[in-house]
């Protein structure tokens, strides 16, 4: 069953996958980014032929340079982050849960049709008939840490074993299926997007709020205990990976497209179980889930995203001229 399935919805996929332009422009000028190129600029920390601009700064260099990026502006403190548009104090715990969803800490019921419809619509897309076990909502949304930033997480719940022996190739499958859907459409509810993800019906699930929409209760209600921000270690953290996207970038400029595109990919992985391996041992708050949240909300993961896309671009045309 799954080989024929599969095959029909990955050669779709695919296909759909193909028709972007290949001349798409490198964009990487989100408003956060913006902002930090301006900072750069006020402080003088861009390295470009002929070195400072500012003597006062430092030592100018008097001969040809390579430009190869930017020194970008160093979070010193999550304080910079605020000062910068970032409202940083959007992860700190609410008194309530999300009026866009709830009322009276009960799941609108408008909100649980949508999004049943758009688990069924889903499932309609991959065209894969199989019992859907149970649908979840989870994360900020469903708990007191939410802010006007926040997806509203949907977990379909399968059982893996009626369709395949391999988890672990369907599991990579329905990550490649979700990403395409969610790509291909902007769905949003009450202001806030929707991310659609696939998981086993057996897999252990984060210590964190999850509400079952198809049975219309808690699974796990959320609470406000523990609920507090390692500013430091978050703040020590989101640098490392600004370091690393720093290095793609490095690559991508200097027309080493193959290389950035493995180094890209890999580092997107990277950053899912870094994610995930913080969520796993200490839920929501942890340092690794809050400082992905600070690199999604200030544009960098943005940036990563088109480096990695247009490098794949750019080796695909490398390869047809030759």
């Amino acid at each position: 069953m799954f080989d024929d399935w599969a095959w029909r919805s990955y050669n779709r996929i695919m296909h759909e996958a193909r028709k972007r332009k290949k001349s798409e422009p490198t964009p990487f000028k989100s408003a956060a980014q913006k902002r930090y190129k301006r900072l750069r600029r006020k402080n003088d920390i861009y390295t470009t032929k002929g070195g400072h601009k500012k003597s006062s700064t430092g030592s100018p260099f008097t001969g040809k340079m390579k430009r190869f990026g930017t020194d970008r502006l160093r979070f010193e403190n999550l304080q910079e982050i605020i000062d910068d548009g970032i409202d940083f104090s959007s992860l700190e715990a609410k008194e309530d849960l999300p009026t866009a969803l709830w009322l009276g800490g009960n799941l609108k019921e408008e909100v649980q049709h949508r999004l049943t419809q758009l688990a069924h619509d889903f499932m309609e897309y991959l065209d894969l008939d199989v019992e859907i076990k149970d649908l979840l909502l989870v994360g900020s949304m469903a708990g007191y840490n939410h802010s006007k930033y926040s997806d509203i997480d949907l977990h379909i719940v399968l059982d893996f074993s009626e369709i395949s022996a391999d988890k672990e190739l369907l599991r990579k499958y329905f990550m490649l299926a979700k990403s395409k859907w969610n790509r291909g459409r902007t769905v949003m509810l009450s202001g806030h997007d929707v991310e659609i993800y696939v998981e086993d019906v057996n897999d252990d699930r984060i210590p964190s709020a999850i509400y079952s929409i198809k049975v219309g209760e808690w699974v796990s209600e959320p609470s406000k205990e523990g609920l507090t921000i390692d500013y430091e270690g978050v703040t020590k953290k989101v640098n490392e990976k600004m370091d690393e996207v720093d290095e793609l970038q490095t690559l991508y400029e200097d027309g080493e497209y193959k290389e950035a595109y493995q180094f890209g990919t890999d580092l997107r992985s990277k950053l899912r179980n870094f994610r995930q391996a913080g969520l796993d041992k200490d839920g929501e708050y942890s340092n690794e889930n809050l400082a992905f949240k600070v690199l999604r909300r200030s544009g960098i993961l943005d940036r990563m995203n088109e480096y990695v896309k247009n490098s794949y671009i750019e080796m695909r045309s490398d390869n047809e001229l030759h």
